[in-house]
């Protein structure tokens, strides 16, 4: 096999925008939050309901299948992937950031009566489903949701009924492969009906209180009982809010609204980016536990120009994904120095360091060399730094530079700090207390460090 045939296996491993659904090509994160969540869920009493927070790129949805492939058999495992929803369903992306707490609660229970025939092999009542639908009708008029009134409830049932018959094609599957495959038996059920939701569109909050909101509420519950009385009970795991960045629509859904932590059954929610550094995350009411995924500690905080012990996790990612090609050739495809290069580089960021793999594939299939080069690593880095750096100005420059000279490297009280913060500019890292540091892309050159100049910190 060619040098070239390695690097486009390589490259198809190693795709940036794609969770590890194939569990054979991940690392387990042993002293993760899916490990204090999974002991929690094992204890014989108590409700867990976790939300579950991180930056943007650590690896939160590899995380989230990882705990629905092992609870799958325990509980009726619903794994709710919205992202994907919003994408293939609504044909909206944009939408998701405007959703709605009853929305959220709406979905859930449309993929549990889906989930419930592909897993259990049985139907829920028609008459549940029938007041389900009739409940988001209702609140989809008095939240004036565009096009509601169009929305015939016997037709949406039977979307419903439909989605749940297509379930069982997902039974014998192993459960992460199966959750791209809901979405689009969700849209399929959808489409022959000419059916569209209008979702993330309402033009009006009303409050948990409100009799419609608890109605609807009360027919998602109502499926979860009789799903647990059937079969088993059922464990909500729901991807996707993590992508809301307005801190506004944050504390919509979970600081203003505690409909989701409502829910009768545990639930792990993967909340908005927005609360993880905002102090009204401290007001989230509800939710039995905050987890937070963080970056891998890929710089030493005592020196953060040297690297820290998160190196070696993601050299183990790289050799877990290409130990069968690395077997093949009886040489690595990426030589260790090289390769911790990268993991360090990348912040910690599971999809940076993924991005930068893929991008070494590309120039290593170019060049037809069978290890990848100085040249080629260089060169890689060498682009992703000019991308990150891309639109900073002056004030972020001179950010950036005062969290790196504080001893402590604390996160400053200045807007600016939250913008780096949500654009991955500026990284949290673990340890003992949590600190922050300029992305060590821009430590190439850009951003200069105690003690060091640009040119020799890249």
């Amino acid at each position: 096999m060619s040098a070239r045939q390695d690097w486009e296996e390589v490259y198809k491993l190693f795709d940036p925008e794609q969770p590890a659904y194939d569990s054979r090509i991940r690392v387990d994160r042993t002293d993760g939050p899916v490990t204090q969540i999974v002991k929690a869920l094992g204890r014989t009493f108590g409700t867990p309901r976790v939300l579950f927070t991180g930056t943007t790129g650590t690896g939160k949805t590899t995380e989230l299948l990882r705990l629905a492939e092992q609870r799958r058999g325990i509980e009726l495992v619903v794994f709710l992937d919205l992202e994907r929803h919003f994408s293939d369903v609504v044909q909206d992306p944009s939408a998701l950031q405007k959703v709605s707490p009853w929305e959220v609660c709406f979905l859930a229970g449309l993929h549990l009566i889906a989930e419930f025939r592909g897993q259990c092999g049985m139907e829920l009542p028609e008459l549940l489903v029938r007041d389900f639908a009739e409940a988001w009708s209702r609140a989809a008029r008095r939240t004036e949701t565009p096009r509601a009134a169009e929305v015939d409830v016997g037709v949406l049932t039977k979307a419903l009924l439909t989605v749940a018959s297509g379930g069982v094609a997902m039974a014998t599957g192993a459960p992460a492969a199966a959750v791209p495959v809901m979405g689009k038996l969700v849209a399929e059920a959808f489409g022959a009906l000419k059916l569209s939701l209008p979702v993330g569109r309402s033009a009006r909050e009303l409050p948990d209180q409100d009799p419609d909101m608890q109605t609807l509420l009360g027919c998602v519950n109502n499926l979860v009982t009789e799903a647990r009385r059937k079969s088993r009970p059922v464990l909500f795991v729901i991807d996707g809010l993590d992508r809301i960045r307005d801190i506004e629509r944050a504390k919509a859904l979970f600081v203003d609204s505690q409909i989701i932590s409502k829910l009768e059954c545990p639930s792990i929610v993967c909340g908005p980016f927005a609360l993880r550094h905002h102090p009204s995350t401290a007001a989230v009411r509800g939710w039995s536990a905050v987890c937070v995924l963080v970056n891998e500690p890929v710089l030493l905080q005592a020196d953060p120009r040297k690297p820290g012990p998160g190196v070696a996790f993601f050299c183990k990612l790289f050799d877990r994904r290409v130990e069968h090609i690395q077997q093949r050739n009886k040489q690595r495809l990426i030589p260790d120095d090289l390769l911790q290069r990268l993991a360090y580089r990348s912040g910690g960021r599971a999809r940076d360091f993924i991005r930068f793999v893929q991008a070494v594939a590309e120039q290593a299939w170019d060049a037809d060399e069978p290890v990848a080069s100085e040249k080629t690593v260089k060169g890689v880095l060498d682009t992703m730094r000019r991308q990150r750096e891309m639109g900073l100005h002056m004030g972020h420059i001179h950010m950036l530079e005062q969290v790196a000279a504080e001893p402590e490297h604390r996160l400053p009280e200045h807007p600016l700090a939250q913008e780096l913060l949500t654009y991955g500019t500026l990284l949290p890292y673990p340890n003992e207390s949590e600190w922050f540091y300029p992305h060590p892309l821009l430590t190439m050159h850009l951003v200069k460090e105690p003690g060091s100049t640009p040119s020799s910190a890249s």
